[in-house]
């Protein structure tokens, strides 16, 4: 029977081997170890066929077909043998690279542990196969990264007397894995180490301070104000104003001080070590100055600032989770304080946290069970005590106690629950409009307030105009109340909202008129025709001694409405000299504790409503 040549074999064994290797992709194992199962086939079978002309061929077409680079290395002796692909990746010449010694000089220092180790695992048998990723230096002085795999050729006792292998340049790869994992790090926009990252390194942090009995403290930055650039400049200036904060404070970045982006507009400054609360407020203090510089962008200058919170390990919290949460709770309390301030966390803060966090819980179980109640209280001309509107104000009773309106009005808007009690009030006020006319006839204008969230969403205009449709009310027995931050929309959408239900006839009026943006150039292009003098303004028209307080401003703002066509409410009026003042000043109606409480609808409807021909008379 006719029989191969045992180098024929080898030929085949060959040929088919360098054929798997053109079919498999560079990085996969099974071509790596295919690529290694090669070179020691060739070792074994060189000797006996190496005079042959087609085994050097087939030699040849496996290293092109394996793009790698071969080498072969004695154990014993330390002497290498390297291929031209090899030297080819690197940019050396033939002869550069005799031994291992040599080798191992080009390998990055940071590498040559793991690459000692995985050659002494295989070599001891520990491993099916050498494997190892790792930096070599090249010709140029830079440092690439190879991939390289062999296998350990044994005598009859299993000692290895030769290896061989390849090197496969993975410098692209490697390159473009250390770009994702540096994306996964550090924040897009500044560049900065982001979250993630930080809750590395504060776990780290944390750890050596327990060891060593240090402290560390983590500051957590926010920008005051930084929606109305969003809003007013738009997403690029706010993107602008983060990159000049970011080089800000990188460039005088305190020791022992290192900055992260915790999101939108929040940093997080991490100090390991730190001696204790004061050396943090010192640092927190050259943050918030920093910040409080003039800030030069490509397109606009900025001026902001900024309000931080502290917190120490140990001193406030043990683990970084709630380290890092005690740092945002007193930022808020410095935010609450007015901004651009410094808070360091006290326990008194967890139990106001804990509070609210309570009165949310509350308010939804409340909302969901129709525990919430709207009181009216009217107003009232001050020419003729007439009663000419009134307006709709949420209470809350839990109960026994009736929850302060600022209170839980504030958790509402900070949790979004204020859009479903919104809705809900548009609702409960339009069908007690409904009621009170099918049972006292036509009566005033009844007014509801519309937080500027209501206006995040769109058609709350079509919520409005459906709902007092669907009760066949005419559009004179509604009025909408809105504060002056509802108008710094840059995208224009809650103005729009509010052209809609001025040309659907729903009467608009600017609450707490004098305390926000105020502005001449923007109240003469709003579909308002009421201006509502803030009651801070009132309770200081005059003070204990007789003399004017706030009567100058109260003054301008009723001739700016006389000279725009607004009418003028002053809310809460409390005194009989109070109504005597505004009088004088021409103002057109007053709403206040010195006609009327807020009252619930039943009251109000008997107090108000019932014979309202005869005009309420202001308790004095």
């Amino acid at each position: 029977m006719f029989q191969y040549p045992r180098w024929g074999i080898g030929l085949l064994l060959l040929n088919a081997t360098a054929g798997a290797l053109t079919a498999l992709h560079p990085d996969t194992p099974a071509r790596m170890l295919l690529a290694a199962s090669l070179c020691a086939l060739l070792l074994l079978a060189g000797i006996e066929f190496a005079h042959f002309r087609s085994i050097k061929r087939a030699y040849r077409l496996a290293m092109l077909a394996a793009h790698d680079g071969f080498w072969e290395w004695d154990p014993v002796s330390k002497s290498l043998k390297v291929g031209n692909r090899l030297l080819d990746i690197l940019g050396y010449k033939d002869r550069h690279i005799p031994d291992s010694h040599a080798w191992l000089k080009l390998v990055h220092p940071e590498d040559q542990a793991l690459y000692n180790s995985a050659v002494t695992q295989h070599l001891k048998g520990l491993s099916a196969f050498f494997y190892c990723e790792y930096r070599v230096l090249a010709v140029d002085g830079q440092y690439r990264w190879v991939a390289s795999r062999g296998l350990a050729v044994r005598d009859r006792r299993g000692i290895a007397y030769q290896m061989v292998g390849s090197i496969t340049d993975i410098d692209e790869r490697r390159r473009h894995q250390e770009e994702m994992e540096f994306l996964a790090q550090h924040d897009a926009l500044t560049g900065l180490p982001n979250r993630l990252l930080f809750a590395e390194h504060l776990q780290a942090s944390i750890l050596s301070a327990r060891s060593s009995g240090q402290r560390i403290a983590v500051l957590f930055i926010d920008l005051d104000r930084f929606k109305n650039i969003n809003d007013t400049l738009g997403h690029r200036a706010g993107d602008q104003l983060l990159q000049s904060v970011t080089q800000q404070l990188r460039k005088d970045l305190p020791p022992a001080c290192r900055l992260y982006r915790q999101g939108g507009d929040e940093f997080i400054v991490l100090i390991d070590p730190v001696n204790d609360g004061d050396a943090a407020m010192q640092i927190a203090g050259r943050f918030k100055d920093l910040i409080a510089t003039p800030l030069l962008g490509s397109e606009s200058d900025f001026f902001t600032c900024a309000s931080i919170g502290i917190s120490l390990f140990p001193d406030d919290a043990s683990d970084g989770e709630s380290l890092l949460r005690h740092a945002d709770t007193a930022m808020y309390e410095a935010k609450a304080a007015g901004g651009n301030t410094i808070r360091s966390h006290t326990p008194l803060m967890n139990q106001r946290v804990t509070y609210r966090m309570s009165l949310e819980n509350q308010l939804r179980k409340a909302l969901a069970e129709n525990r919430l109640e709207l009181y009216f209280q009217p107003q009232t001309s001050l020419a003729d005590n007439r009663l000419v509107g009134a307006e709709a104000l949420l209470r809350w009773h839990n109960g026994e106690t009736l929850i302060p309106t600022e209170q839980f009005i504030s958790v509402a808007e900070e949790s979004g629950l204020i859009i479903p009690i919104g809705d809900w009030v548009i609702d409960r006020a339009i069908a007690q409009i409904a009621a009170w006319r099918a049972s006292h006839g036509e009566i005033p204008p009844i007014a509801i307030n519309l937080s500027p969230r209501q206006f995040w969403r769109p058609s709350v205009s079509q919520r409005i105009i459906a709902t007092m449709e669907k009760y066949g009310l005419p559009a004179s027995a509604l009025e909408t109340e809105v504060t002056e931050s509802v108008l710094l929309d840059a995208d224009g959408s809650s103005v729009e909202e509010l052209l809609k239900l001025k040309a659907a006839g729903i009467a608009i009026a600017l609450d707490d008129f004098g305390t926000g943006y105020s502005s001449l150039s923007y109240l003469q292009h709003l579909p308002v025709g009421t201006l509502k003098i803030d009651r801070s303004f009132i309770s200081n028209l005059i003070h204990d001694d007789g003399s004017s307080g706030s009567e100058p401003m109260v003054r301008a703002i009723i001739a700016m409405a006389r000279s725009l066509g607004f009418r003028v409410i002053a809310e809460g009026v409390e005194t009989v000299q109070q109504r005597q003042r505004l009088q004088a000043l021409e103002c057109d109606v007053m709403q206040g504790y010195l006609v009327s409480r807020p009252l619930p609808a039943d009251e109000f409807a008997r107090k108000f409503l019932e014979g309202k021909a005869q005009s309420p008379t202001p308790a004095n």
